[in-house]
C-alpha cells in the first residue's frame, strides 16, 4: 500500500514524555521500556492518555538518537523521576506539518521517510528539523508486523 502524504494544521497537544539519548541499534527495545514506565506513572497519577503513544525525534544519526517518548494527555501532567526532568510535561507542536501513515514493520519505516522527504522537496516544503511518530497499532494486540500503522509528522516552515 502506497502512503499518501498531506499538509495539515495541528493544534499543540499536551503530553507527558521521557527524554533519552539512545543508541541507534537499541531504539526499539528502549522505546518499549519507556512506554511501560510512562504508562505506569500516568496510571499512578490518574492521568488520562488521549491518543496513541509517540516518539518525538530531536536529533538522529547512525550512532544515537535523542528522543522524547510519550503519551498525549488531556492536560499537562506534572512529571517526576529519578533524574531532574526525567518525566516531564511537554506539548507536541502545533502549526503546519506534513503527515502520512507508514504501514508495515518498524524496520522498514525508513522507506516511508524517504518518500515523504521526496514529496516535501517536490513541493518546496522545508522541515523544521524535527519529527515524530505516533504508533496507531499496539504490537501486543496485532502480531503481524505487516499490519502495523505508524503516523509520521514533519513540522514544516510557513
Amino acid at each position: 500500500m502506497e502512503t499518501e502524504f498531506r499538509v495539515v494544521e495541528l493544534e499543540p497537544q499536551p503530553a507527558l514524555a521521557i527524554s533519552e539519548e539512545v543508541l541507534f541499534q537499541e531504539i526499539g527495545k528502549k522505546i518499549g521500556e519507556l512506554f511501560i514506565e510512562l504508562a505506569n506513572f500516568l496510571q499512578s497519577k490518574g492521568g488520562m492518555m488521549t491518543g496513541p503513544p509517540f516518539s518525538f525525534y530531536h536529533s538522529w544519526d547512525d550512532q544515537k538518537v535523542v528522543v522524547e517518548v510519550g503519551f498525549p494527555t488531556a492536560a499537562l501532567v506534572e512529571g517526576e523521576g529519578e533524574e531532574e526532568g526525567r518525566l516531564k510535561p511537554i506539548a507536541l507542536p502545533g502549526g503546519k506539518a506534513v503527515t502520512g501513515i507508514h504501514v508495515g514493520p518498524y524496520d522498514r519505516i525508513g522507506e516511508t521517510y524517504k518518500r515523504m522527504m521526496d514529496w516535501m522537496a517536490e513541493r518546496k516544503l522545508r522541515s523544521k528539523g524535527m519529527m515524530w511518530e505516533s504508533y496507531l497499532t499496539d504490537p501486543e494486540k496485532e502480531g503481524d508486523p505487516s499490519k502495523y500503522m505508524t503516523q509520521i509528522f514533519f513540522p514544516v516552515e510557513g
